[in-house]
């Protein structure tokens, strides 16, 4: 009887773990309605970031998390096994600089002469010893990082952080995103996946308004 009751139980804990990370769960299928200088968002509830980008209404910042490169919300399984990520800060945009500015006139007064092969083309530039960005290096799109430019940990830096960071514009707002290194490979499909999941939650908000 004993066995016969562990048997039972342990069947039922497998089921359960089952529905937990295979299932959509409610949490998933709910969509959230923001607004943020003056545009709308419509987002499924499962790509929010934080509680504030989870409860949607009007909002000074954004929060989100995406995989890659499919751009879909992290289903609960990817969540569990700590899967790869993009994550996304979307904010109004920052008139004194625009982020496609920042390689030539805030990073490049701290880098050295050296230039490097890096992935997917990009080059690979070192900042000085001593410097704010002293255990970071930057990666830039041909000719000059307007394109595209990430700063990422150096190699066993000690960095307490292993993500590379990247801002750009898109209309009316400054995007970040943060990224596991590996990402930079592909920043192409990177930079178009987060300009595309942007521009769906912002139609969906058009449509819905209609």
């Amino acid at each position: 009887m004993k066995l016969l009751l562990a048997i039972l139980v342990t069947t039922l804990i497998v089921i359960a773990a089952f529905f937990i990370l295979f299932s959509p769960g409610e949490e998933s299928r709910r969509i959230v309605e923001a607004e943020m200088a003056g545009a709308r968002f419509v987002y499924a509830r499962a790509y929010a970031r934080d509680e504030t980008t989870g409860a949607g209404g009007l909002a000074d910042r954004l929060a989100f998390v995406a995989s890659f490169p499919a751009f879909t919300p992290l289903t609960a399984k990817q969540r569990a096994a700590g899967a790869p990520a993009v994550m996304l800060t979307v904010t109004p945009k920052d008139d004194s600089l625009d982020p496609a500015e920042r390689p030539g006139k805030l990073y490049a007064r701290f880098l050295t002469a050296d230039a490097l092969a890096g992935p997917g083309g990009l080059v690979k530039r070192h900042f000085e010893q001593g410097s704010p960005y002293d255990f970071e290096e930057l990666y830039i799109a041909p000719p000059d990082g307007r394109i595209f430019f990430a700063r990422c940990p150096k190699a066993h830096s000690g960095a307490a952080s292993e993500a590379c960071l990247s801002v750009f514009r898109d209309g009316a707002f400054d995007v970040e995103l943060r990224f596991p290194p590996v990402f930079l490979e592909n920043w192409d499909a990177l930079y178009d996946g987060a300009r595309g999941l942007l521009t769906r939650m912002t139609k969906a908000a058009a449509r819905k308004k209609r």
